[in-house]
């Protein structure tokens, strides 16, 4: 239902921005497209008409698909489709804002005043408008993907592109090299001076920045203020920020903002650094979030998480669904439920995680209790008392994101034998849990005075 909501309220901001565009340009000056039909005195051509059918046939799809269709991606293509739609939203308010004379590039109807607009968006964009209503119709489709809306979205792109083209072939032809010096300057959908390592860089610090922000509305959505580590995020958000400032006083020449020659070495050399051991941790991780679970274990150690009264919390519900499967899969497997009883907690999360296996159908005599943990370390090294055997084969089932850092502790406490069952990490929040772990990792590093991995 969020989904659904969100999806109306950027479709509908956007199109009311586009009315007001009307009115502005009905006031302020004609479309570059029209001018140019108009000066050329040619019938409409086949791109025009398609234009327009897809200018109505589109929106009235994509409301049908919003109104009673579903959607068959997973949640983060649903938020993604979020950030495309409403990023279009503020694209398309700020092409409005920067128009002057008339609508895009500021050809008025009269010869003498045409001049072409280049401030604001247009620094960055030649055609910003129609780039925002390539990422609304993107958005929509990532919210609420099917066929006939993918197909139709596909020609509105193809359609868009073929205008633009012959758009900006009039405004060559009409501005000659006012225009075509604009052209190298300004990218045709996204681009701020010559392409080069520089402006890549650049427009990849927009994009971190931009994600940030979008990411942290959504983690306070998902989960309030009080999640954990979400700062780190406002960090980021601020450092891509700074970087996307400096990089561009570079692309400008701008001397007003100069960095000495080591530090910037410095800089660069604990960049890559720190970005060469985030990319093993995180490739760690990943990897076993997707590990195989090894069958007929001879026990499977569930940790606890959050309980919210008697009731598990999200995360803990997806462990014990995940030790339901497999230990209807493995009958031999003795389950060991893993923790202690928190400041807000009813019960214990291991009694919590027993009672809802057993509600399930597990039986209760395949189920042994471990309810004195507070963290981790303490569920693994209690656990372990309790199995007292090293060679027995040991399945931890945790959320995906935090089977690697368990396993690292797992190996430190004593077990022989460990393997991953991985339960399911609920995202979009599973993003930032992914990033969590790398601290958590570099944390227990500190603590063991050494690197494992």
């Amino acid at each position: 239902m969020i989904y659904r909501s969100l999806a109306l309220v950027s479709m509908a901001t956007f199109y009311i921005i586009y009315f007001v565009k009307l009115f502005l340009q009905k006031k302020r000056g004609i479309s570059v497209y029209k001018l140019a039909q108009n000066e050329k005195k040619s019938k409409k051509n086949i791109t025009e008409i398609l234009l327009k059918i897809v200018s109505f046939l589109l929106p009235g799809l994509e409301l049908v698909s919003i109104v009673i269709g579903r959607s068959y991606l997973p949640i983060m293509g649903k938020v993604i489709g979020v950030y495309f739609a409403f990023f279009a939203d503020l694209l398309f308010l700020n092409a409005v804002i920067s128009m002057k004379d008339s609508w895009r590039v500021g050809v008025a109807e009269d010869e003498k005043d045409r001049k072409l607009i280049t401030s604001g968006i247009y620094k960055f964009s030649r055609n910003p408008a129609f780039l925002a209503f390539d990422l609304l119709y993107i958005g929509i489709v990532l919210m609420y993907c099917n066929i006939p809306l993918i197909i139709c979205t596909l020609a509105a792109l193809v359609i868009f592109h073929l205008q633009i083209l012959s758009e900006e072939k009039f405004l060559k032809e009409t501005l000659k090299e006012e225009y075509a010096d604009y052209q190298k300057k300004v990218g045709r959908y996204l681009g701020y001076g010559k392409p080069s390592f520089l402006s890549v860089r650049m427009y990849a610090y927009f994009i971190l920045f931009i994600w940030c922000v979008l990411y942290i509305i959504t983690l306070l959505l998902y989960a309030g203020p009080l999640l954990s580590w979400i700062w780190i995020w406002v960090l980021i958000g601020a450092f891509a920020f700074l970087r996307f400032i400096m990089l561009k006083f570079a692309i400008d020449k701008d001397k007003r903002l100069r960095i000495p020659k080591f530090i910037k070495v410095i800089y660069y050399v604990l960049f890559a650094f720190s970005l060469t051991v985030f990319a093993i941790v995180e490739f760690n991780v990943f990897k076993a979030m997707n590990a195989e679970p090894e069958k007929n274990l001879d026990y499977v150690i569930v940790l606890g998480a959050g309980v919210n009264g008697t009731v598990p919390s999200k995360p803990l519900a997806k462990r014990i669904e995940e030790a339901y499967y497999y230990m209807s899969d493995n009958p031999d497997t003795l389950l060991i439920a893993s923790g202690g009883k928190g400041p807000y907690e009813s019960i214990s999360e291991a009694e919590c995680i027993k009672n809802e296996l057993v509600r399930l159908g597990i039986d209760e005599s395949r189920i042994i209790l471990e309810d004195k943990s507070t963290s981790t370390i303490e569920n693994l090294k209690f656990s372990k008392e309790i199995i007292n055997d090293e060679s027995k084969k040991v399945g931890i089932i945790t959320n995906s994101f935090h089977e690697y850092r368990a396993g690292l502790i797992a190996k430190e406490a004593g077990y022989e034998k460990v393997y991953s069952v991985p339960a399911v990490t609920l995202f979009p929040v599973g993003i930032h849990y992914m990033l969590r772990e790398f601290f958590g990792v570099v944390r227990l590093w500190m603590e063991y005075g050494r690197v494992i991995l």
